[in-house]
Protein backbone atom coordinates (compact mmCIF):
# COMPACT_ATOMS: atom_id res chain seq x y z
CA UNK A 1 0.00 0.00 0.00
CA UNK A 2 1.46 3.28 -1.19
CA UNK A 3 1.88 6.56 1.69
CA UNK A 4 1.64 9.63 0.50
CA UNK A 5 1.95 12.59 2.73
CA UNK A 6 2.56 16.01 1.96
CA UNK A 7 3.24 19.15 3.32
CA UNK A 8 3.92 22.96 2.81
CA UNK A 9 5.87 25.33 4.50
CA UNK A 10 6.11 29.21 4.56
CA UNK A 11 10.23 29.99 4.76
CA UNK A 12 10.40 33.20 7.52
CA UNK A 13 12.79 35.83 5.62
CA UNK A 14 15.53 36.69 8.31
CA UNK A 15 17.07 39.99 8.35
CA UNK A 16 19.85 39.35 5.68
CA UNK A 17 16.98 37.55 3.85
CA UNK A 18 15.08 41.06 3.41
CA UNK A 19 18.12 43.71 3.28
CA UNK A 20 19.22 41.02 0.32
CA UNK A 21 15.82 40.95 -1.12
CA UNK A 22 15.65 44.70 -0.80
CA UNK A 23 19.28 45.12 -2.05
CA UNK A 24 18.57 43.13 -5.29
CA UNK A 25 15.61 45.08 -6.03
CA UNK A 26 16.11 48.41 -6.00
CA UNK A 27 19.16 48.11 -7.53
CA UNK A 28 17.57 47.97 -11.36
CA UNK A 29 15.37 50.53 -9.92
CA UNK A 30 17.88 53.29 -9.43
CA UNK A 31 19.88 52.37 -12.46
CA UNK A 32 16.76 52.76 -14.75
CA UNK A 33 15.72 56.10 -13.20
CA UNK A 34 18.67 57.32 -13.10
CA UNK A 35 19.17 56.58 -17.04
CA UNK A 36 15.96 57.96 -17.59
CA UNK A 37 16.70 61.32 -15.31
CA UNK A 38 20.08 62.07 -17.33
CA UNK A 39 18.49 61.43 -21.13
CA UNK A 40 15.70 63.81 -20.10
CA UNK A 41 17.96 66.32 -18.13
CA UNK A 42 20.55 66.34 -21.08
CA UNK A 43 17.55 67.00 -23.60
CA UNK A 44 18.36 64.20 -25.79
CA UNK A 45 14.93 64.30 -26.71
CA UNK A 46 15.19 60.71 -29.71
CA UNK A 47 16.29 58.68 -26.66
CA UNK A 48 13.51 59.58 -24.21
CA UNK A 49 11.43 56.50 -25.57
CA UNK A 50 13.94 54.16 -25.33
CA UNK A 51 15.05 55.25 -21.40
CA UNK A 52 11.04 55.17 -20.59
CA UNK A 53 11.09 51.80 -22.01
CA UNK A 54 13.93 50.54 -19.94
CA UNK A 55 13.05 52.06 -17.00
CA UNK A 56 9.82 50.31 -17.45
CA UNK A 57 11.55 47.04 -18.21
CA UNK A 58 13.57 47.57 -14.75
CA UNK A 59 11.22 48.47 -12.63
CA UNK A 60 9.07 44.94 -13.81
CA UNK A 61 12.45 43.23 -13.50
CA UNK A 62 12.92 44.80 -9.69
CA UNK A 63 9.46 43.55 -8.86
CA UNK A 64 9.84 39.82 -10.11
CA UNK A 65 13.46 39.88 -8.19
CA UNK A 66 11.43 41.02 -5.40
CA UNK A 67 9.00 38.71 -5.28
CA UNK A 68 11.60 35.47 -6.00
CA UNK A 69 12.58 35.77 -2.44
CA UNK A 70 8.78 34.56 -1.09
CA UNK A 71 9.54 30.73 -0.56
CA UNK A 72 7.85 28.03 0.39
CA UNK A 73 9.17 24.53 1.28
CA UNK A 74 7.35 21.09 0.21
CA UNK A 75 7.97 18.05 1.59
CA UNK A 76 6.27 14.69 -0.22
CA UNK A 77 6.62 11.62 1.16
CA UNK A 78 5.72 8.81 -1.42
CA UNK A 79 6.41 4.98 -0.14
CA UNK A 80 10.28 4.77 -0.26
CA UNK A 81 11.51 8.42 -0.71
CA UNK A 82 10.90 12.48 0.42
CA UNK A 83 11.21 14.73 -2.36
CA UNK A 84 12.00 18.40 -1.83
CA UNK A 85 10.60 21.21 -3.35
CA UNK A 86 10.72 24.83 -3.52
CA UNK A 87 7.91 27.29 -4.57
CA UNK A 88 9.13 30.70 -5.05
CA UNK A 89 5.75 32.98 -4.70
CA UNK A 90 3.44 30.50 -4.74
CA UNK A 91 3.74 30.31 -8.61
CA UNK A 92 6.70 27.92 -9.68
CA UNK A 93 7.90 24.87 -8.36
CA UNK A 94 11.18 23.66 -8.37
CA UNK A 95 12.18 20.12 -7.41
CA UNK A 96 15.51 20.30 -5.70
CA UNK A 97 16.16 16.79 -3.67
CA UNK A 98 14.94 13.60 -3.66
CA UNK A 99 16.00 11.45 -0.56
CA UNK A 100 15.80 7.37 -1.02
CA UNK A 101 14.74 6.09 2.43
CA UNK A 102 15.74 2.65 1.64
CA UNK A 103 19.36 3.63 1.71
CA UNK A 104 18.91 6.50 4.47
CA UNK A 105 21.39 6.32 7.10
CA UNK A 106 19.64 8.32 10.23
CA UNK A 107 16.49 10.31 10.34
CA UNK A 108 16.84 12.15 13.67
CA UNK A 109 16.95 15.25 15.72
CA UNK A 110 18.65 18.40 14.64
CA UNK A 111 19.34 18.62 18.77
CA UNK A 112 20.50 15.28 19.20
CA UNK A 113 23.64 14.91 20.51
CA UNK A 114 24.10 11.25 19.77
CA UNK A 115 22.80 11.33 16.06
CA UNK A 116 24.11 14.63 14.42
CA UNK A 117 27.74 14.16 13.55
CA UNK A 118 26.36 13.81 10.14
CA UNK A 119 25.25 17.41 10.19
CA UNK A 120 28.77 18.83 9.94
CA UNK A 121 30.28 15.71 8.07
CA UNK A 122 32.01 16.92 5.22
CA UNK A 123 31.40 14.21 2.66
CA UNK A 124 27.56 14.90 2.70
CA UNK A 125 26.04 17.78 0.69
CA UNK A 126 23.94 19.74 2.96
CA UNK A 127 20.70 21.28 2.58
CA UNK A 128 18.43 23.45 4.96
CA UNK A 129 14.51 23.46 4.06
CA UNK A 130 13.50 24.86 7.49
CA UNK A 131 10.70 27.53 7.28
CA UNK A 132 12.88 29.09 10.84
CA UNK A 133 9.41 29.38 12.81
CA UNK A 134 10.47 26.99 14.85
CA UNK A 135 13.24 24.76 16.95
CA UNK A 136 12.57 21.29 15.90
CA UNK A 137 13.82 20.19 13.35
CA UNK A 138 14.69 17.05 11.89
CA UNK A 139 17.50 15.89 9.31
CA UNK A 140 17.78 12.53 6.97
CA UNK A 141 20.86 11.49 6.26
CA UNK A 142 21.59 8.69 2.88
CA UNK A 143 21.63 8.71 -0.17
CA UNK A 144 19.62 11.11 -3.48
CA UNK A 145 18.68 9.90 -6.22
CA UNK A 146 21.22 10.63 -8.08
CA UNK A 147 23.49 8.60 -6.05
CA UNK A 148 24.88 11.76 -3.54
CA UNK A 149 25.56 11.32 -0.06
CA UNK A 150 23.07 14.32 1.64
CA UNK A 151 21.85 15.55 4.21
CA UNK A 152 18.72 17.11 4.58
CA UNK A 153 17.67 19.95 7.42
CA UNK A 154 13.93 20.20 7.41
CA UNK A 155 10.23 20.11 9.78
CA UNK A 156 8.26 17.80 9.26
CA UNK A 157 4.47 17.21 11.02
CA UNK A 158 3.25 13.94 13.05
CA UNK A 159 2.08 12.50 10.07
CA UNK A 160 5.23 12.29 8.50
CA UNK A 161 7.24 11.73 11.45
CA UNK A 162 4.81 8.16 11.96
CA UNK A 163 5.25 7.44 8.73
CA UNK A 164 9.42 7.66 8.35
CA UNK A 165 9.08 5.87 11.90
CA UNK A 166 7.63 3.31 9.76
CA UNK A 167 9.46 3.43 7.05
CA UNK A 168 13.28 3.67 8.52
CA UNK A 169 12.71 1.72 11.79
CA UNK A 170 16.15 0.79 12.93
CA UNK A 171 17.51 4.18 11.62
CA UNK A 172 15.03 6.61 12.86
CA UNK A 173 16.08 7.98 16.26
CA UNK A 174 13.45 9.85 18.33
Amino acid sequence: MEKHIEMSLAKKMTFADRLLSLAASLLPMLISCYILVLVVSLKFSSFIALAVIICAVALFASYKIFCSFNIDWEYIFVDDEIRFSKIINKSRRKELVTVNLSKAEAVARVNDGAHNRLLTHRDYKHYNFKSNTTDDCWFVAGLSSKGERICVVFEPDERMLEALKLTVRSRFFG
